[in-house]
């Protein structure tokens, strides 16, 4: 039985499974005996950038239950008790992979591992043969260019040259061309085109340049209620009411009716923050409020993503990630919380942007503090951390409202889909996760992530941590400043 997996900028979904815990305390360890037969005749065969294992199982009067692939001693992949072969690719050009076939038998015992070496040699590939700026509307760009002639070519990825995120477009529906919305006007940009290969490889593609025209760019605030004190919540009042004095009072946002949304102009906003944060909510994007998950509202969100529009979603509303495609419908937000919270709790809760802080020996390590999301906000040494992390939220009358991501469920001990959780979920839906629980020094939970955008939604943050909450049930927040500094920052990196 062949199968295939690829490193890539989007690994296949899965459907959860899994248990809850520390993302480090789930692995089992499964004793390996070395009196039980072992694969035989190992090869790693390496054409068209594809690494292609083969193996042959041994003959044994015990009874084989699978067979396990381990990457570089790393991630590991369970196969059936038939598989003799399995294909790779996107394993990086030039670099040295080691690959390991260990026998799973009856009783859980593995046999001692086989390895092989395999090195995909580094190729040249061939760039567009001509990229061009065919038209500007707005904010929106037109691109259009012609292939090379060259096999395994998946896609065309386009962002500003420098920069790490862009927008892939599948060659299926996009052979000559593409629109890429929500761009900045008034300043000249730099674009820079890669053809992708087995969705893997990019080359190094081209550059164009160009600008457009200066148009005012607003914030938009989306307003679930007919008047923003008639929200029903004290943090969605707080919310809105420093957006009143920050962003409408200042003529640089706008409150946007529900039921106008529809027909603004979509290119005016460069951004539009949906707050929803209300004790006693049930989990599942259903159940935020009907005139947010309504067929109309989520028809002109999709429309205005569609656009190049980006999309803040705070608290409660990190669930719409989910109706509006920017997760797959088996990703939902898994750590939810509504409830009064703790009237007594006087802990200082805080953000941590060291992600997988234990892990710095192993590669898995990830700090993302220099995100534009920081600028200028003071990390601190706090309740006896290892690490600086952002102060959020102090006193007492918490909620402890979560609305996030538990990694722990895509990782489990058969290695499915790798150990490294965090990376995993941001290949899987083209994001970055920027911040987890203050206390958290592996990769356990996504509390804030940005999401990339691509060709059918702009991009998107998910702000879904407890201690991002705007109005305390009891006292004054010591750390307000920091949620308002925060906030500024997202919208004006999302604008």
């Amino acid at each position: 039985m062949n199968k295939l997996m690829k490193y890539s900028l989007s690994i296949a979904t899965m459907a959860i499974a899994g248990m809850f815990g520390a993302c480090t305390d789930i692995a089992t360890e499964i004793p390996e005996l070395p009196n039980l037969p072992t694969v035989s005749n190992l090869k790693a065969e390496v054409a068209n950038r594809v690494v292609n294992l083969s193996w042959t199982l041994p003959s044994s009067s015990k009874k084989i239950e699978g067979v396990t692939l381990k990457v570089n001693n790393n991630t590991e992949v369970g196969l059936d008790a038939t598989a003799t072969s399995y294909s790779v690719v996107g394993q990086p050009m030039e670099d040295e992979y080691m690959y390991t076939v260990k026998v799973k038998y009856e009783g859980g015992y593995m046999s001692e591992g086989q390895s092989v070496i395999a090195t995909v040699p580094y190729e040249q590939l061939a760039d567009l043969t001509s990229f061009t700026v065919s038209n500007i509307e707005k904010r929106n760009v037109t691109f259009s260019w012609t292939l090379p002639n060259a096999s395994g070519i998946t896609g065309v990825w386009v962002g500003l040259d420098g920069e790490e995120s862009g927008t892939v477009f599948n060659i299926s529906e996009y052979p000559n061309g593409a629109t890429i919305g929500g761009q900045k006007t008034g300043v000249d940009l730099k674009f820079r085109a890669k053809v992708i290969y087995d969705e893997a490889y990019y080359s190094d593609g081209i550059v164009v340049n160009t600008a457009l025209p200066e148009m005012e760019v607003r914030v938009g605030y989306l307003l679930l209620a007919d008047s923003p004190a008639d929200l029903p919540d004290d943090d969605e009042l707080a919310a809105a009411a420093w957006f009143n004095d920050n962003y409408v009072e200042t003529d640089k946002g706008d409150f946007i009716p529900v039921a106008e949304l529809p027909n603004i102009d979509f290119d005016e906003y460069g951004v539009i923050w949906i707050e929803v944060d209300r004790v006693g909510l049930a989990l599942g994007w259903q159940n935020l409020p009907a005139n947010l998950v309504s067929e109309t509202t989520l028809n002109a969100l999709k429309a205005y993503g569609l656009n190049g529009g980006s999309l803040y979603l705070a608290n409660m509303a990190t669930q719409m990630t989910v109706p509006l495609g920017i997760v797959p419908e088996n990703m939902p937000v898994n750590i939810f919380g509504s409830g009064d919270g703790d009237p007594n709790n006087a802990d200082l809760w805080s953000i941590n942007p060291h992600l997988g802080w234990i892990f710095q020996n192993e590669g898995r390590y990830y700090d993302r503090a220099s995100h534009a999301v920081y600028e200028g906000l003071a990390f601190e040494m706090v309740n006896g951390y290892e690490y600086s992390s952002l102060p959020l939220l102090g006193g007492t009358g918490k909620e402890d409202h979560n609305s996030m991501w538990d990694l722990n469920p895509y990782w489990n001990e058969a290695g499915n889909p790798a150990p490294d959780c965090v990376k995993w979920f941001e290949n899987t839906t083209n994001s970055q996760v920027l911040a987890v629980w203050g206390q958290v020094a592996d990769h356990c939970v996504a509390g804030m992530v940005d999401f990339s955008g691509n060709a059918v939604h702009g991009k998107c943050i998910a702000m879904g941590l407890g201690a991002y909450e705007w109005h305390v049930n009891a006292g004054v927040n010591p750390y307000q400043g920091n949620i308002e500094k925060l906030t500024e920052n997202i919208l004006n990196y999302l604008k």
